[in-house]
């Protein structure tokens, strides 16, 4: 298991879903540290924008700097995702792997 360099809260509790009329959009970018993309790409942006019902949010943006706190994530959703759903079909990533 990847270890992030932050600090990692998990909760067993229930807990109650709060009412969303309609699904968030997700955008995920490779973030460059110039506008024009010439140099490497240094962070990976998670980005939620929400849905009109509740457009007053700004979107919220997690900022991945390191491949290590990305693979935990990737992991922690795809534990999750197992648990919820188990009798979905797994993931294959591009290079053909399972997850």
């Amino acid at each position: 298991m990847i270890k992030p360099k932050a600090e990692v809260t998990r909760s067993a509790i229930l807990k109650k879903a709060y009412a969303v009329l309609a699904e968030p959009q997700f955008e995920i970018a490779a973030w460059h540290p110039d506008g024009d993309t010439l140099q490497p790409a240094e962070q990976v942006h998670f980005i939620v924008h929400w849905p009109a019902q509740i457009s007053a949010l700004p979107p919220m943006a997690i900022r991945f700097k390191s491949p290590d706190t990305l693979g935990f994530f990737i992991e922690e959703m795809t534990r999750y995702r197992r648990l919820v759903w188990p009798n979905c079909d797994p993931v294959a990533g591009e290079d053909g792997k399972s997850g």
